[in-house]
């Protein structure tokens, strides 16, 4: 509870006037350190980064990109599935069963943490609406509880195995996050009064020390907004806060997401690969009208591709992650900023110091206090790894080795490449209707630059890509030829148009559009710090810069990176350099060689183009954007 000197009746006269430029007898900012102390801001702080440090470590240690629901439908995704496999491939250290039992019981002690960090402060801002907390503390405590309820929220995702077996827990955390949600999103509310810490001139004047109860009153009034950047960034804000606690409640009753992937992938991908299947035979009939088909089909199977890309990113753990991190640095920088803006003046100018403010940098009882408690959930972690259960599920785990590790093992062996094939059903795959896989046929050695047919793994395991066990290797390169006997052109994949994962220019899709998500990500928060601080993110939604950047020069970018894929075929073809780009050493010595030994020097051109061409899309992407948005590219 507040000092009672701070308690005192709050004074609305004024939320009936357009503008408030020279208002008088505004209270004073007055410090507030049970809310904006330096221990209270560290201590908060400091559990959200422990624990976004935590699922990092759980992501690539213990993570299983396998998931069952309740009715025993699986779905793995295949991003994550084979990211985890490269970094596990190249990590050395194996975890043991123990430290993923304790891994487990870590992320939901911090994710426990992180809700009541979140209802706590929520809970004492409104408490102390009546004793009149001013604006500048209230902005504290909802950019506290922004990012530790988005960390609550990850941490959910995360133990979304762990709830399908615990169902009771699972309905005590909806009602959590339904609480939660619900007071995060009516503290946002009065942000968004064209009043609220106004350092950029919206409605009159910059007074922090504005009781935070008259927004609430103002919500009903004319005077709330006139439409500026402040009622568009909470109205953005909410909006981000109400989907993110939608999708993880469907994600936490349904972990396998088979409704979202339902309505949302497979259902408008039923009707776009008709379309597909349509122009893919227009396209690959005889004659001159076939050519005439070739452009709009190359076009709509590039759009597709980008599309499944996209869509295998959106479901990804490693996305998660990404917006993870995002929000709790988005969280940090809006923090520390607004306590930094204590020093500004009622014309928004920076005046050094708020020597009645500082009081809060003092360090007590009350600053140390939340500090010392981040070693109860570092002392629980422990514990959990040194309990007898921990114990009891690595004995169990070493007693009775699972089936599943025994046929992974039976079935790993190195497969002859030459004596299989990923080709086209010729009986099944003509029928639109049919989304069953093709037949697996002979094929030669090498990984292919093609966008090869489609279908099942070339590694002899004969795994469906799209329905592998819990931790499979990686998804192996296709093998085909560039051309086929009788093609003149690049053979893409035909219907129906299984997972594109193990092709490489598939893979650099990828990595290219994960790329530009953190290179956005990286630009907004620098832009955040740099330049504007109390807009929120409809300065990002609203800015040239990122509208063309994202709505046009990414999805080019996509495009532009396919096409280049497509015309290196032909000039691999026409040059006649296919085996030396993909050629190993192994392959003509016969014997076994590490990794490093097997490049040659086709391998590293082929590695170094790839890579070039992401690099040169990048470049081009950011710097098209930015000549196209003009010298005044920051403007709203």
């Amino acid at each position: 509870m507040a000092d009672t000197r701070h308690c005192h009746k709050p004074r609305c006269d004024w939320i009936s006037l357009d503008n408030i430029r020279g208002l008088q007898d505004v209270p004073p900012l007055l410090p507030n350190p049970e809310v904006s102390g330096i221990g209270v801001i560290l201590g908060f702080s400091l559990a959200a980064y422990l624990t976004l440090g935590l699922l990092i470590l759980h992501y690539v240690t213990v993570h299983d990109p396998h998931r069952i629901n309740s009715r025993g439908n699986e779905y793995t995704n295949t991003l994550d599935r084979d990211l985890l496999a490269f970094l596990r491939s190249v990590i050395v250290w194996t975890p043991s069963r123990r430290f993923e039992y304790a891994m487990e019981k870590s992320v939901l002690i911090l994710s426990d943490l992180q809700l009541v960090t979140g209802l706590a402060i929520l809970v004492s801002g409104y408490s102390q609406l009546n004793c009149a907390i001013s604006a500048y503390h209230w902005q504290i405590v909802v950019y506290v509880a922004w990012f530790s309820s988005f960390t609550f929220l990850s941490a959910m995702a995360f133990l979304e195995g762990y709830f399908q077996t615990n169902s009771n827990m699972r309905i005590i955390r909806l009602c959590s996050m339904v609480i939660l949600a619900s007071l995060l999103i009516v503290a946002l509310l009065p942000t968004g009064s064209q009043n609220w810490l106004d350092l950029v001139d919206e409605g009159g004047g910059f007074y922090p020390g504005l009781p935070t109860v008259c927004y609430f009153e103002q919500l009903v009034l004319n005077t709330y907004t006139h439409g500026g950047p402040k009622v568009w960034s909470m109205a953005v804000s909410v909006l981000v806060v109400g989907l993110s606690y939608i999708r993880s409640g469907i994600r936490l009753l349904d972990p396998t997401a088979e409704f979202s992937r339902q309505y949302f992938r497979a259902r408008p991908g039923l009707y776009v690969k008709r379309l597909l299947y349509f122009l893919e035979r227009r396209a690959g009939s005889k004659g001159a009208r076939a050519f005439i088909w070739q452009i709009p089909y190359l076009v709509s199977f590039a759009a597709f591709v980008s599309t499944r890309v996209a869509f295998d990113i959106v479901e990804s753990m490693l996305l998660e992650v990404i917006w993870l991190s995002f929000a709790i640095a988005w969280g940090t920088i809006k923090l520390y900023d607004t306590r930094a803006s204590a020093g500004y003046n009622t014309d928004g100018e920076d005046m050094g110091a708020n020597p009645e403010v500082l009081e809060e940098n003092t360090w007590s009882f009350g600053q140390t206090l939340p500090l010392v408690l981040l070693l109860l959930p570092i002392m629980s972690m422990v514990q959990a790894y040194l309990d007898n259960d921990a114990k009891a599920q690595a004995i169990t785990h070493k007693a009775a080795p699972s089936s599943k590790e025994a046929t992974f093992s039976a079935t790993s062996a190195p497969a002859e490449l030459s004596s299989i094939k990923v080709g086209d059903n010729n009986d099944d795959s003509s029928n639109p209707r049919n989304s069953m896989p093709c037949s697996v046929f002979p094929c030669n050695r090498h990984q292919s630059l093609q966008f090869p047919c489609t279908c099942l793994a070339c590694d002899g395991t004969f795994v469906d890509i799209d329905s592998p066990p819990p931790l499979p290797p990686r998804s192996p390169y296709r093998s085909a030829p560039f051309y086929h006997p009788g093609f003149s052109t690049p053979e893409l994949p035909k219907y129906p148009y299984a997972h594109f994962i193990a092709y490489p220019w598939y893979k650099d899709q990828i990595f290219l559009l994960v790329l530009q998500i953190l290179i956005v990500a990286a630009l907004a928060l620098y832009l955040l710090n740099a330049v504007s601080n109390f807009l929120g993110l409809s300065f990002f939604l609203r800015n040239r810069l990122f509208l063309i950047w994202i709505l046009g020069m990414l999805p080019l970018g996509m495009f532009l990176h396919l096409v280049f894929w497509y015309v290196a075929c032909w000039i691999v073809h026409w040059a006649g350099i296919e085996e030396w780009l993909l050629k190993n050493r192994t392959e003509s010595s016969g014997e076994w060689l590490p990794r490093w030994r097997r490049i040659t020097l086709g391998k590293t051109v082929y590695w170094c183009l790839r890579m070039l061409l992401i690099a040169g899309i990048l470049l081009f992407t950011f710097f098209t954007s930015v000549e196209l948005a003009g010298p005044l590219s920051l403007d709203i």
